[in-house]
C-alpha cells in the first residue's frame, strides 16, 4: 500500500490541463479552465481568476497538445451540423448509422443527419475530385468507387452498409459492392436542413472536429450535442482546440471585392500587358506573387493579402464589424527593397495613411475603427525605384466584431 501512496498523491496533485486563450483583440491569456457556459469563460491563472465574455474570445488551444490515438483513422464522416468525425468504422441498418470512434466510443445517428462518408485515404488528385463530386447538384445518393489513383461516381440509392459491403441500388438493381472498392458515399437529402448559426468548432485528440451550437464545462469535461441530439462529453485533457471565431472574424481576402485594380507594366512600349505580367501583378490571397507563403520578418501568415505598388481593392463591408486589423510589411522575399504608401479609406474618410519600407524588418500593426463603414478602399502606391520590390503583405487582414 505504501508503495503506491506516492503515485496516488502525485495523481491527486497533478495540475489540470492548461489552455492558451486568444481574444479577438489579440490579447493572450493562459490558465486552467474552471467555467464555460453561454455567459462566461473563466480561467485560473497565476495572477488569479480571469472571467471572459465568450463573445470576445477567438480561440482556446491546449498549451500542450494531447497525444493522438495509435489507431489509424479509417473513415471520415461529415454530419449535417458541420462536424467531421474521424472514425474506425461506419455501418448502417435501415436508415440508422453507427459510427465507431477511438477507445470504443460509438455515435448513433440517423442517416438523414449524414452528409458524406469517405472510406479511403485521399491523394491530391482524389481530394480535388471528391470535392467536385460533393459540390454537384444531385437527385439521389452517390456511390464513389476507386482508390487514391482515381475515383468515379454513380447515382442511385444507398441501402445498408456493413463491414464488408455497401448495398447500392443502381437503375433498379441492388448491388453488393465490396467495401475495398468504395471510396466514399454522398447522401442525398431532398429537404435540406436549415443551417444553424455557427458557434464553436472543437477538435479533439482523436482527430474529430465537432460543430455544436452550444457547450458547457461540467467538472473536468466539456459537454455538447451533435446532429440528432446525442450528447458528447470530452475530458479537458482530450481537447486540442476550440475555435470561437465563426461569425466574429472575416478575412478580407475571403470577401468578394467590388473592384480590384493593379499596376500596369511601366516598361511596356505598346501599352498591352503580357499575360505573364498580368498574372504576376494581380492581387494575391493567402500567398505572395510567387505562390509562396506570406512572410514578414520570418513570421508566416496563413491568411492575408499580397499587393504590389499601384494596386487598389474596394469592398462593401458586411454589417456589425467594428475593427480592421492586420500586420503590414514588405514581403521578406523582396526586402530590403520596397517602399510603398498604404492608404485605407472608409466611406471616403482616411483611416490610415502610412509608409511601409523594406528597410524595416518588423511588421506594422494595424487596428482601425470601422464601425458603421460600408465601403472600404485599400490603395498601395509605389514611392521610389520604379516600384522595385514594392510587394506589400497584409498578414491576417481581417474584420472583427
Amino acid at each position: 500500500m505504501t508503495t503506491f501512496l506516492p503515485l496516488i498523491l502525485l495523481s491527486a496533485l497533478a495540475a489540470p490541463p492548461q489552455f492558451d486563450v486568444q481574444l479577438l483583440d489579440g490579447t493572450r491569456i493562459s490558465g486552467g479552465l474552471v467555467r464555460w457556459d453561454a455567459a462566461q469563460i473563466a480561467l485560473e491563472t497565476p495572477a488569479g481568476r480571469r472571467e471572459l465574455d465568450p463573445a470576445k474570445v477567438a480561440s482556446v488551444a491546449a498549451h500542450t497538445p494531447p497525444a493522438t490515438p495509435a489507431a489509424k483513422v479509417a473513415v471520415w464522416v461529415d454530419l449535417g451540423d458541420g462536424s467531421r468525425l474521424a472514425a474506425q468504422k461506419y455501418t448502417t441498418d435501415k436508415g440508422h448509422a453507427k459510427i465507431s470512434l477511438s477507445a470504443g466510443e460509438v455515435i448513433e445517428v440517423a442517416t438523414a443527419e449524414v452528409e458524406a462518408v469517405r472510406m479511403q485515404a485521399e491523394s491530391e488528385a482524389t481530394a480535388i475530385e471528391w470535392s467536385r463530386i460533393r459540390g454537384k447538384k444531385i437527385q439521389g445518393d452517390v456511390l464513389v468507387t476507386g482508390n487514391s489513383a482515381g475515383i468515379d461516381y454513380h447515382q442511385g440509392a444507398i441501402e445498408d452498409v456493413s463491414d464488408d459491403k455497401v448495398r447500392f441500388t443502381l437503375d433498379g438493381k441492388t448491388l453488393g459492392v465490396k467495401r475495398s472498392k468504395v471510396y466514399g458515399l454522398v447522401y442525398y437529402h431532398a429537404a435540406a436542413a436549415p443551417i444553424a448559426d455557427c458557434a464553436y468548432t472543437i477538435v479533439d485528440a482523436g482527430g474529430s472536429r465537432w460543430s455544436p451550437a452550444a457547450m458547457r464545462l461540467d467538472g473536468d469535461k466539456l459537454e455538447f450535442s451533435v446532429a440528432g441530439g446525442q450528447t458528447i462529453r470530452r475530458a479537458l485533457d482530450q481537447i486540442v482546440q476550440i475555435d470561437l471565431s465563426c461569425g466574429k472574424i472575416v478575412y478580407l481576402g475571403d470577401l468578394k471585392p467590388d473592384s480590384e485594380k493593379f499596376a500596369p507594366n511601366p516598361f511596356t512600349v505598346t501599352g498591352k500587358e503580357l499575360a505573364s505580367r498580368m498574372q504576376f501583378s494581380r492581387v494575391r490571397r493567402d500567398e505572395n506573387s510567387e505562390a509562396k507563403s506570406l512572410l514578414i520578418n520570418g513570421q508566416i501568415f496563413r491568411k492575408g493579402m499580397a499587393l504590389q505598388g499601384g494596386s487598389e481593392v474596394a469592398w462593401t463591408l458586411p454589417a456589425k464589424f467594428s475593427r480592421l486589423q492586420a500586420i503590414a510589411g514588405i514581403d521578406d522575399y523582396f526586402r530590403p527593397l520596397g517602399n510603398v504608401r498604404l492608404r485605407i479609406t472608409g466611406d471616403g474618410k482616411t483611416l490610415l495613411d502610412t509608409t511601409v519600407s523594406g528597410s524595416v524588418k518588423e511588421g506594422i500593426p494595424i487596428s482601425l475603427d470601422v464601425t458603421g463603414v460600408r465601403r472600404l478602399v485599400l490603395t498601395v502606391e509605389s514611392q521610389a525605384n520604379f516600384g522595385a520590390g514594392d510587394h506589400l503583405v497584409l498578414g491576417n487582414l481581417r474584420l472583427i466584431k
